[in-house]
């Protein structure tokens, strides 16, 4: 998810002399194979990565087998990459074109490997990788072939704060409705629920992160295998790729020390009461299942009948109503009930 310490965990990891992390470097090639999944079985969506595991209509299964029956070529590719040329989305830019051959890909992974080798990268590196955000739906694919994948997930309040109430740069476009930006959270803990005991599977909280940095560090670098973080790595700064320093992407605070906490529950002070209760309601089995603490046991339904969006523009998909609709009010109600165990292990 979006605004979840993502960004700072490429760079904390790119750090090390066995990993190489590129930033964002595919987003539309997600967005591309979803599209085309979709449109197999008549559905044509704008946000196409925002489905979440419980209330969509097909299964993992599903899903898993398109991308391992994946067909594509490198015109596909190419195409893709014309279009990300101009695309703010795609952070690290490839160092040259796409070839021009006729190199075709089958399954997901092949696509995914040769994007990988269009981009400048350590060829030292025991692990060279891709952080990317909204794209859940692909991990069980990914650890099912071997991939190690890393979920960072953090407190859906301030994670909504830094998404509708940025300072300075609007990293994820304009205000958006509240439930579907919690929406999109939830996918998250979703999928980690469903890949908790899978040996090429990790989950962190970004607050344990910038709370426990080296102890969280160590979890990761054991969990893939490589030697830990020594205690001084850091004494210069975290640096990006390039080896310069990185100047913090957070649009709540300037970086005063190695890893600012500022940033932690900076929603008690730009959200209002209406808004943390309800996403305290909306996200209710899955702050408690991530050990979050809730002002609010059990769920008080009223919040979600009476909540009230402002200063929504909307889109086609997104009505300024999104979040109090008659039909999303009683589709949050039922899965309060219905999914009540489904965080309960």
């Amino acid at each position: 998810m979006g605004r979840s310490g993502t960004t700072l965990l490429d760079k904390l990891l790119t750090n090390h002399p066995d990993v190489d992390v590129l930033s964002q470097p595919m987003p539309l090639i997600y967005v591309e194979v979803k599209s085309r999944f979709l449109e197999e079985f008549g559905r044509r969506k704008y946000f196409v990565l925002n489905d979440d595991l419980i209330s969509r209509d097909y299964t993992q299964e599903n899903f898993d087998g398109y991308l391992r029956s994946l067909e594509w070529d490198t015109s596909d590719l190419s195409d893709i990459y014309n279009r990300m040329h101009a695309y703010s989305g795609q952070k690290t830019k490839t160092d040259f074109s796409i070839v021009e051959d006729s190199q075709s890909f089958h399954g997901f992974c092949s696509v995914i490997n040769k994007c990988l080798t269009l981009f400048k990268t350590n060829c030292d590196s025991h692990y060279v990788g891709s952080k990317e955000i909204m794209c859940e739906e692909f991990l069980p694919y990914f650890c099912e072939n071997g991939y190690k994948c890393i979920l960072i997930v953090r407190d859906p309040r301030d994670v909504l704060a830094s998404a509708n109430y940025p300072k300075g740069e609007e990293y994820v476009g304009g205000k958006k409705p509240t439930l579907f930006i919690l929406r999109s959270w939830r996918k998250s803990v979703e999928f980690a629920s469903q890949l908790r005991h899978n040996e090429n599977f990790h989950l962190l909280r970004y607050e344990d992160l910038i709370e426990k940095t080296f102890q969280e560090l160590d979890k990761i670098t054991d969990f893939l295998g490589i030697s830990n973080f020594k205690a001084d790595h850091f004494e210069g700064g975290i640096k990006d790729r390039e080896g310069v320093l990185w100047q913090a992407n957070s649009s709540s605070a300037v970086r005063e020390s190695f890893i600012s906490k500022r940033s932690k529950e900076r929603y008690k002070k730009v959200l209002s009461n209406d808004e943390v209760a309800y996403t305290e309601a909306i996200c209710h089995h899955e702050l408690n299942w991530l050990g979050y603490e809730v002002d609010m046991n059990p769920v008080n339904t009223d919040i979600i009948n009476e909540f009230r969006d402002y200063d929504i523009k909307g889109n086609q998909e997104l009505l300024p109503n999104y979040s109090s609709s008659q039909s999303n009010i009683d589709l949050e109600i039922r899965r309060l009930e219905e999914f009540r165990g489904f965080f309960n292990f």
